[in-house]
């Protein structure tokens, strides 16, 4: 995956909202508000797949399991296997 930044372009009331926030001083740029936005995004998906796994341990789901054996299958799934 390369690190090189790419432009985005937000559809105009995107645009507007986060010139807004930088306006007001909520934000440092509007670049700012994108990352803002994307880590507040990331955070909720992370925040529901925790809930969701808690939620199967409650519910009796879970499975004991070596750490060596867990990072391998997590490994596996992410196909960061060598």
């Amino acid at each position: 995956m390369s690190n090189t930044a790419r432009p985005i372009v937000l559809p105009e009331d995107l645009q507007a909202f986060a010139e807004e926030r930088v306006r007001a001083g909520q934000n440092s740029s509007v670049d700012d508000v994108v990352r803002g936005a994307m880590q507040e995004k990331k955070l909720a998906v992370l925040q529901h797949a925790l809930d969701e796994g808690i939620a199967e341990l409650d519910a009796g789901l879970g499975v004991e399991t070596k750490p060596d054996d867990l990072i391998d299958e997590v490994s596996n799934e992410l196909g960061l296997d060598s």
